[in-house]
């Protein structure tokens, strides 16, 4: 795996990631890696002709395949919904 180290990021984005991490119960480290994920996931779905595995991508979900980011996501979904609070 490679490292990639980010610089010179302003105070209030980084407050951000920090809050955005917690709220999804993970480090500030898995935060960055799947907003990198849905990233690359959202460009593949959108077909870049400049993308070599677009075209494999938009396949795959013709035929309901899920990716890792998808998956993470619907997790997400569940156990929030499970920690909602209930009325009564």
């Amino acid at each position: 795996m490679a490292v990639l180290t980010l610089r010179n990021v302003d105070e209030v984005t980084l407050d951000w990631l920090r809050a955005r991490a917690a709220a999804h119960a993970r480090s500030l480290n898995a935060e960055l890696l799947d907003i990198l994920a849905v990233a690359r996931t959202d460009e593949l779905a959108q077909g870049s002709s400049r993308n070599p595995f677009a075209r494999s991508f938009q396949r795959a979900r013709a035929l309901g395949v899920r990716t890792p980011s998808t998956s993470a996501r619907i997790l997400r979904e569940d156990r929030d919904r499970d920690h909602r609070p209930r009325r009564r």
